[in-house]
């Protein structure tokens, strides 16, 4: 039957029928298209595993340290914003490494400022959530050393760890900052050339 009308008509009636029918397509289709277009794209994040990858790849430039793991705002610093955006320490400390006795004077932001700065996600429905978080760092030569949070946390032990950004007055930045741990009798956790700090949850 539809093809018997489809004779009948001109031509030009033809034609008109057929881009009256696809201006109707088109208009009931519009709002579908609409909702479509107001759906943003979805972008895959990277995890805190790819970024952990990307610090041991040795991927990340020399003088810099990646601030990764559960914080709100993980970002690439150099030593230059770690000595101008953090307020400054200084201290002495000596320590026992493999070569004797070690005496240094350490200038740069505590551990503690900078991560808190970055905003740690810790879980307000989990009381003293943040008791179960570690601080791992990493060096450019994939040595790595662990801090609590509570070591340098104000309220608990008050370790002034510090992201050094000078030695004995030479600047770090064509190595990266350096991890200090005043506390400590043994010289293993002053982690040179750092090149990620990763807050991770330790409890279960």
């Amino acid at each position: 039957m539809l093809s018997q009308i489809v004779r009948r008509m001109s031509l030009p009636r033809l034609a008109v029928a057929i881009l009256a029918l696809a201006a109707a397509v088109t208009l009931s289709l519009l709002p579908t298209w609409r909702a479509q277009a107001a759906v943003p794209t979805p972008v895959p994040a990277s995890s805190g595993t790819d970024a952990a990858a990307l610090a041991k790849s040795g991927k990340i430039p020399t003088g810099k340290v990646l601030l990764l793991g559960r914080i709100a705002h993980p970002v690439l610093l150099d030593v230059r914003a770690l000595a101008t955006r953090y307020p400054q320490h200084t201290q002495t400390v000596t320590f026992q490494s493999g070569a004797g006795k070690q005496t240094h004077t350490y200038t740069g932001p505590l551990l503690y400022d900078v991560l808190q700065a970055a905003k740690p996600s810790f879980r307000a429905d989990v009381k003293n959530d943040s008791l179960r978080y570690a601080v791992v760092v990493h060096a450019s030569d994939n040595y790595e050393s662990v801090v609590s949070w509570p070591e340098i946390d104000p309220g608990y032990a008050n370790t002034e760890s510090l992201l050094a950004v000078t030695e004995d007055g030479k600047s770090l930045a064509a190595d990266g900052p350096r991890l200090t741990a005043p506390k400590d009798t043994k010289g293993g956790r002053y982690v040179s050339n750092v090149i990620s700090v990763a807050l991770v949850r330790a409890g279960l």
